[in-house]
């Protein structure tokens, strides 16, 4: 199944596509109360013999209000179009928010956006508010819909087993603290960053241990540090803004390895920076777009005396990383092979 993506802005023709079951929000991370959503319209969109759909901003509304604002994304456009094909969605819109978006009144929201979409169907989480000055809330949306024929769906927010609230906000204060297992359990997968491989110092080359580098553009921060990672190097046609599909079946070699994400200070200052060294791999790969799970968080980032330590270190990093990806590898095959015993 392919997953259509649409960028549609206030204006536009009406998409005209039939009606759509869809969810809506920014989804920023695609977390397990995203996923929730998700899913819950993927039941409903079976029983009416209709689409699948996420409609969701861009840019975020928080980078549009706050320009200047520190990155804080969890996923870049690319890779939440990416997440999102993996859990069934069928059509993802892109509605442009400007100022024309962000002056429609409730009314107007529900006439003026969701009626030329197309959707017959709107769910969205209990805390969802929509309109200029964010105007208009679950009650609201459910008395408009019913005016303009849409049914609407209000769903709890998913909890964690401490009965806090699953949000992007808790993962990017996870990952700001470095605590990557409970960004995990949140996201119900490892997170992750992207970027263009660019041309650095090659001072890795020296270290013996050459690197992949990227800038982190607008994605959050995590903890400066070092961190035991797995990578995919995506094809164009992967990661390309402006296709208009993302099909499955396209798997590309998962490769191991570990990253330092900070400054570097025994180098010296410099902005932030992802340095990637991939085990077992030694192709050019600059200008290409390097896909990196964070697996674990293995110490801060700090300023050795000299070269010679700063290597020392490294060789312990990378040694460290290995055998944790590898045992985590190994206990994923083993919980594979379980379920497929259990299935047949």
């Amino acid at each position: 199944m392919a997953t259509k993506i649409v960028y549609w802005s206030i204006g536009d023709a009406p998409l005209n596509e039939g009606p759509l079951t869809a969810v809506i929000g920014n989804f920023d991370g695609v977390h397990l109360g995203h996923q929730k959503l998700i899913s819950t319209a993927k039941s409903f969109a079976k029983k009416d013999s209709t689409a699948t759909s996420v409609i969701t901003f861009n840019p975020h509304p928080r980078r549009f209000f706050r320009k200047n604002e520190p990155s804080f994304l969890l996923s870049d456009l690319a890779e939440k179009n990416r997440i999102l094909s993996l859990y069934g969605v069928e059509k993802i819109i892109h509605v442009s928010f400007n100022d024309a978006l962000r002056e429609l009144s409730p009314d107007e929201f529900v006439t003026k956006v969701l009626s030329p979409l197309g959707v017959s169907h709107l769910l969205a989480g209990k805390d969802f508010a929509f309109g200029r000055a964010r105007a208009g809330d679950m009650t609201l949306l459910s008395k408009l819909g019913n005016q303009n024929n849409i049914k609407i769906t209000s769903i709890s927010l998913e909890v964690d087993d401490k009965s806090a609230i699953v949000s992007s906000s808790r993962v990017r204060a996870a990952l700001q603290a470095g605590h990557i297992d409970e960004a995990i359990e949140m996201l119900g997968r490892p997170p992750t960053i992207c970027g263009i491989i660019e041309h650095g110092d090659k001072r890795g080359r020296q270290l013996n241990f050459p690197t992949a580098n990227f800038n982190l553009q607008d994605y959050q921060v995590p903890a400066y540090g070092v961190y035991a990672i797995t990578a995919i190097v995506e094809t164009q046609r992967q990661f390309s803004q402006d296709h208009s599909e993302i099909l499955d079946g396209e798997e590309l070699p998962m490769l191991m390895g570990v990253a330092n994400i900070g400054i570097r200070p025994t180098i010296g200052d410099r902005k932030v920076m992802a340095e990637i060294h991939l085990f077992d791999f030694n192709e050019d790969i600059y200008g290409a777009r390097l896909r990196v799970n964070l697996h674990h968080y293995l110490r801060g980032e700090k300023k050795f005396d000299s070269i010679d330590a700063l290597k020392v270190q490294i060789e312990k990093d990378a040694t460290a990383a290995r055998a944790l990806l590898v045992h985590e590898n190994n206990d994923n095959n083993q919980i594979q092979t379980m379920r497929n015993s259990d299935v047949r």
